[in-house]
């Protein structure tokens, strides 16, 4: 929910921005471009970058409600639905027209070497034609038995692969895209979408009668909405609306065996179309004009463009219904609102950025370093700069640098490979003067514990030592030990001796907020990456210490109101020593991080979960040895007081609402009566 979160977040900041350009020209006049650039920065936060593609020629061949588009071999070929006709055009002039008496609304196209491939959604049928315009092939609903006999063979998309598999998304099937053979055979359905299944329905099937599942919303995978293959025969799809949300994925890229091959970062849930250069980077087109570019593995790359919302202004976008790509990496989107094609020119960032890319995708990670550091002396927010260049410096052996991009790119396990390597060259540079270290260390002890029995020089340290730890508060301090060895005798000595006092108490609870602290900075990036910079020191104090004041407050009702014998002092006190192990082990573990690696991560889950298990069972005691219950007095005690805060969560949020609502009250009277007077 709080990726969604962010990502609704990013699209509205996309919008704002965008809008801002449009209202304000004046903060745009550095540049010609009428909309705004952004990629991924650090943190995963989408950052405004320069402008990597410029508006280009608005061709306009008079087309009429248009539905795709496609490419091939320097020609353009357009599916001009309104006119029947499928345009040739090499630029701005048109070659030739394809037309056919069997031709009623074509509304997706495929081009291969041989062939044109139409699907007629009216005519429902795929239409075949020879590049010169010929009707050679008409390709109707597949008449096998597997295909169904009241399947709706309804083609809105074809795509053509290599293999002379043909693809075709009918309108409305759930199955997935039709597989079929250039004959028209019919193959199967390929690239289904998922469907999740939630507790309610689980539970629904289970309780639920037949005919009351019958009357329930059926849970069936989305549609597929578009498509595209690129030249290595790896098919794409778009899904559009809620489904694709549920699924997390709106575009999938998929294998000759149906795998998804990338999870791309979901920007939108209505792309119309999707694309691939020859480079395998994936562009895609949304429904309010938005272009945004991925390379070959999803990860985001760019995004810009805006929706025309009658300005008329070259680069904007009314109604985008397909996009695509040529050799030369301009993009190509068709606007069904306005009839004309849209053309979008890389600049010298973006090739610079698209050069980076190949020689990244290709392994070249050190011959693309140069190019990659001109990108982040450019801009510093490219995100994917800095795991080009951490591959990089990783090559190189240069760990410790690859480690700094690889925390800046928020890559983990890249990270914890090069930690792992750098790891290995300090033992190995090292590892023989710690043996030394330690064996001094250790002779050295052993002599001054020899002299110490013969001389006493060490007496006087002895004494100072024995007059601190008689100290009241030290001694107070001190009983956290007592918790880890015998805490039956440390929660005696809290009720009946009266050994603890609230001070030091309250000392212990400003050392549990400054563990929260140092875990924050000492802790492992691999463990822990909260980037400081963006935590609120009240929340962070709040989230620990409100939840455990609360416990105390409410035990202590509870307790009174069910025969406890413990006072508030107790509580307040018992609680905190309760946390002795987190309060002793969790600094020495946070240290202890910094010498793992992501695959020993299993050693610090384990020593946090110990710790966590260890105070709970402590508190349990806590509640038990102060008030002196049995068993079951404090399971049911624990029980109660854990409702008690609920309820006390309740109330609080409810006087909250009150009160907003009692001050906007409040303030409308003010505003009301400054009016009048």
């Amino acid at each position: 929910m709080g990726a969604r979160m962010k990502r609704f977040g990013a699209r509205c900041g996309i919008c704002i921005m965008m809008i801002l350009g449009m209202l304000l020209p004046g903060i745009r006049a550095e540049a010609e471009t009428p909309y705004y650039t952004w990629t991924e920065g650090p943190g995963n936060f989408v950052v405004h970058t320069q402008d990597a593609y410029r508006p280009g020629e608005m061709m306009e061949p008079g087309l009429k409600n248009p539905e795709d588009i496609f490419l091939k071999d320097g020609l353009m070929y357009v599916a001009d639905t309104g006119n029947s006709r499928i345009l040739v055009m090499q630029g701005e002039e048109i070659l030739r027209e394809i037309t056919s008496e069997e031709m009623i609304s074509p509304t997706g196209l495929s081009v291969t070497e041989d062939g044109i491939y139409v699907a007629d959604f009216d005519k429902k049928e795929i239409l075949v034609f020879d590049l010169e315009g010929n009707l050679r092939q008409q390709i109707g609903r597949p008449d096998e038995a597997i295909f169904g006999s009241k399947t709706d063979f309804s083609p809105v998309k074809v795509s053509v692969d290599k293999r002379g598999n043909l693809y075709v998304v009918s309108q409305g099937s759930t199955s997935g895209v039709m597989q079929m053979s250039l004959e028209g055979d019919f193959l199967g359905y390929f690239g289904s979408n998922r469907t999740n299944t939630s507790l309610t329905m689980i539970l629904q099937r289970t309780f639920f009668t037949q005919e009351q599942l019958d009357q329930l919303f059926k849970n069936v995978p989305s549609s597929v909405y578009n498509i595209d293959v690129d030249d290595l025969g790896l098919m794409y799809t778009v899904t559009q609306g809620s489904g694709a949300d549920k699924q997390g994925q709106s575009i999938r890229k998929l294998s000759i065996a149906g795998a998804d091959l990338i999870s791309p970062y979901v920007t939108s849930i209505y792309f119309m179309d999707v694309a691939v250069d020859r480079r395998l980077n994936i562009y895609a087109v949304d429904s309010y004009g938005t272009i945004y570019e991925y390379d070959s593995y999803g990860n985001f790359i760019f995004a810009f463009g805006y929706e025309d919302s009658g300005m008329q202004r070259k680069g904007l976008i009314a109604d985008p219904v397909a996009i695509d790509v040529s050799d030369e990496g301009v993009i190509y989107v068709l606007d069904k609102g306005k009839g004309v094609i849209q053309t979008y020119v890389p600049v010298e960032f973006a090739e610079m950025v698209h050069e980076g890319l190949s020689d990244y995708m290709d392994g070249r990670y050190q011959e693309a370093e140069a190019t990659w550091l001109e990108i982040n002396r450019r801009n510093t927010s490219f995100l994917f700069a800095y795991e080009a260049l951490a591959k990089a410096s990783f090559k190189r052996q240069d760990y410790a640098q690859a480690m700094d991009y690889y925390e800046t790119a928020g890559n983990v396990s890249g990270y914890s490979q090069a930690f792992w390597y750098s790891r290995n060259e300090w033992i190995e540079d090292n590892l023989t003067w710690v043996i030394l270290l330690i064996a001094a260390l250790v002779l050295l002890w052993m002599v001054i514990k020899r002299l110490d029995r013969k001389k006493g020089f060490l007496k006087p340290l002895r004494d100072l030592g024995g007059r601190i730890k008689s100290l009241t508060l030290v001694r107070q301090l001190g009983l956290t030990g007592q918790m880890l060895r015998n805490p039956f005798d440390g929660y005696y000595r809290i009720h009946y001796r009266e050994e603890t006092g609230v001070l030091a108490s309250t000392l212990l609870y400003l050392w549990l907020i400054i563990l929260q602290i140092t875990d924050l900075y000492v802790t492992s990036y691999l463990f822990n990456q909260t980037n400081p910079v963006y935590v609120s020191l009240p929340n962070l104090i709040g989230r620990i210490l409100l939840p455990l004041l609360l416990f105390v407050v409410c035990n202590y009702l509870v307790s009174t109101v069910s025969g406890g014998e413990g006072k508030f002092k107790h509580v307040y006190c018992g609680a905190i020593y309760a946390l002795s192990p987190y309060l002793l082990l969790m600094l020495p573990l946070q240290i202890i991080s910094n010498v793992l690696t992501e695959n020993e991560s299993f050693l610090y889950s384990f020593g946090q979960t110990f710790i966590i298990c260890w105070c709970a069972v402590l508190l349990y005691l806590m509640v038990q040895e102060v008030h002196v219950f049995t068993i079951s007095q404090t399971v049911k005690n624990l029980c109660v007081t854990l409702v008690t805060m609920g309820l006390f969560l309740l109330a609080a949020f409810t006087l909250y609402l009150l009160g907003t609502q009692l001050w906007e009250f409040l303030v409308s009277i003010y505003k009301e009566v400054a009016i009048r007077v």
